[in-house]
Formats: C-alpha cells, structure tokens, sequence
C-alpha cells in the first residue's frame, strides 16, 4: 500500500506550524514535503478561545507548505498555559501466587493512576510510567514477563481542560483535517535533536512560547516532571509596551534584545519577567542530580541573554533545538519554530508500521456531526 503524506500541526498560542511529510513505504522515517510557521492575523481573546480563527490559520499554513497533495489527518501538538502535572502512584493484585506479568495488566495498572488523576472538566494528554515494583523488583519501567502478587507503579501524567481540547479539535477539522493524533509537544520537541545519547540522560528541557513556558525533566526519554510558568515573549512585549507606553512592535523588538537592551526599563523588566522562570527551575532541580543536557525550546529561548541565564542556573551548557532537516533555511528563529512539528513526523514514523488509524471519509465525518446535531439539538 502506497504511503499517503501526513500533516503535522504545532498549535500555539502566537502561531500555527506546520509540516507535511510523506513516509517511507518500507523503512523508518520520511521525506520532507514542505513546512511553514503562520503567526495568527490577530490575537484571540484567550488561548484557542476563537477556532474558527485558528482554524484559518491552519489553513493558511497549509497553503504556505506549498505542497500539492491531499490531506486528510493531522498529528497535533499542543502546549497549553493551564496544563495540570501530577505524580500518582497506583496498585493492582495479580493473584495469591506471584503471576507473570502481562501487557492487560499494565494497561489495568494504568487506568487506576489515570482514575486518580482526571477530573471531570479535564483530560489525559501524556501518561509516562515511570516505574514499577512488585516482588524483589523496583524501579522497572517495563516489567513485562516478570512476575508478582500484588503490582505497583509510579505515573507522571500531563492533563489539560477538556474545552481546550475541543476548541482544538474543531479548529483542525474546520480546515478539513481529522485529528488521528494529540499529543503534549516538549517530549517530541527533545526527540527532534536525534542524539541517541541523550535517551539515556536527564535532559533538562525549557520550551518558551507565547503566553507560558514549560519546563520539563526528562530521565532516560521518561517526562518525570513538569513545570508550567506564565512567561512568555507575548507576555514580555505586552509588559513593555504597557510600562513604556509605546506600539506592540517596538515592545516586540525590545523584548528580543533581552538583557542587551540600552533601555534600562526594558533590562529590569525583563530580569523581573525571568524571576519565576528562574525560581520554577530551582523547584524542578532540588535533590535531584544535575541534569546531563540543557535544551532550549521555542523562538522565546531566543531572547538576548536568556540562554547564558539558564546555564548558569544550571551550571550546563545549553543547545537551542532544532532539526536537522531544516539547517539549510538559514532563519534560525524559523528554525527553531519548526522543531516540534519535525518532532512529531519524527516519532509517527519511527517503524515502518503503519501506527495511525485511517480517517474516515469527509463524507462520512460530515454525516456523523449532522446526526450528532439533530439528535442533541432537536
């Protein structure tokens, strides 16, 4: 069966990036068709607060891949500013008698942590196990065809608000696309630099955009634990262009220039700004090893002096991800804005099995929602 292209959509809160891909028919990975980074015409009231807007926007960064084919699903990233990040542990009981240990009954283990974490207005987004226990074994992530009584497991687990989530959805499907898959963005972002090393490593990763960032400690490729803090280069300009009462423009320029700027307003706003950053990374780090890698993520990691902060809150050296595949575009801010939707192809095409489930035919999906409309409405 012929491979059919894949879109790859990074809904953020500023811009839509996207990339199109075509997987390869009988190996790992796939071609680059085209990619583009769409800033939104105008800002919504609140983040994803207008689909419909949103929706044109994927649109339009469709359009700009100048890419001739059709498409009909999406891998979808999302970073959202009220994501919620939560340790749980959770038990099952295999038998009197230790039992192998079998993938229905991680899948049991599972459901239990996700029962204690999801509330009614929220959903799953990213479930890491983290490790498991059971007799005279501890720690293990995958203890698959060990065997115990009772079976123990640590999750981190990432939820979001419900109505996000819907809003999201129907921004890509007003664009014609089906969502085949949602997923949290900062681990992919990480699995885009392509070091086999650093799977083996704790990776501080710091992803900086709009209206929030996000930092995540990643242990042997394993989301561990996550902070979200209200900063962002939106954020930033809005606060200088309130304090100094100039345009968003001049605000965004100054913004850029960081700790570098002339203007000492500017310099001690942005050391303000940065304050919760810093303390947020200090929560993340206490009692924990130092981190092995630093990686800075999203274009508001490219504020003037924000990178020589972080190294020196951490005492390593920081690399700004981005893909190979996007090395000869020469913008490194472009570069660096397409990271995560490089991340997603990258992990939907990791085996040359088909992973994600064909959509249905617009026809169908368009007669489902009318069915759903009359039988909720009339």
């Amino acid at each position: 069966m012929a491979a059919h292209p894949l879109v790859a959509l990074d809904v953020g809160s500023t811009k839509v990036a996207c990339a199109i891909g075509l997987p390869h028919e009988h190996a790992p990975g796939f071609e680059l068709l085209g990619s583009s980074l769409v800033p939104y015409p105008a800002a919504p009231g609140s983040w994803l607060g207008d689909p419909l807007l949103v929706g044109r926007t994927i649109e339009q960064a469709l359009e700009a891949t100048a890419v001739n084919a059709e498409c009909d699903r999406a891998l979808v990233g999302i970073r959202h500013p009220l994501l919620n990040s939560e340790l749980v542990k959770a038990s099952i009981a295999l038998g009197d008698e230790p039992l192998t240990i079998r993938a229905h009954d991680l899948e049991r283990l599972q459901q239990g942590a996700l029962a204690q974490a999801l509330s009614v207005d929220r959903e799953a987004l990213l479930v890491e196990r983290l490790g498991c226990r059971g007799n005279g074994f501890d720690g293990v992530r995958d203890p698959k065809g060990l065997s115990a009584t009772r079976l123990c497991g640590t999750y981190h687990i990432v939820t979001m608000p419900l109505a996000a989530r819907r809003a999201l959805v129907q921004a890509v499907e007003s664009a014609g696309l089906e969502v085949a898959r949602l997923t949290y963005t900062l681990p992919l972002s990480v699995a885009v630099q392509q070091h086999h090393e650093l799977r083996h490593q704790r990776v501080l990763a710091v992803d900086v955009g709009g209206f929030s960032a996000d930092l995540g400690l990643l242990v042997e490729g394993a989301l561990a634990a996550l902070e979200v803090v209200p900063f962002g280069g939106a954020i930033l300009a809005e606060r200088i262009a309130a304090a100094l009462q100039v345009t968003m423009s001049q605000a965004a320029t100054w913004s850029l220039e960081g700790t570098a700027c002339r203007r000492p307003e500017v310099r001690k706003l942005v050391e303000e700004q940065w304050h919760p950053l810093q303390q947020a990374v200090q929560r993340l780090l206490e009692g924990q090893p130092k981190p092995d890698a630093l990686l800075l993520i999203g274009r508001g990691a490219l504020i003037d002096g924000f990178a020589e902060r972080m190294e020196t809150l951490t005492g390593v050296c920081a690399t700004m991800c981005r893909s190979p595949r996007t090395h000869q575009l020469g913008d490194l801010s472009r570069q660096v804005g397409l990271a995560t939707v490089i991340g997603l192809l990258e992990s939907a095409t990791a085996t040359s099995e088909e992973l994600l489930p064909r959509p249905q035919r617009l026809f169908n999906r368009v007669l489902h929602q009318t069915r759903t409309i009359l039988t909720e409405y009339f």
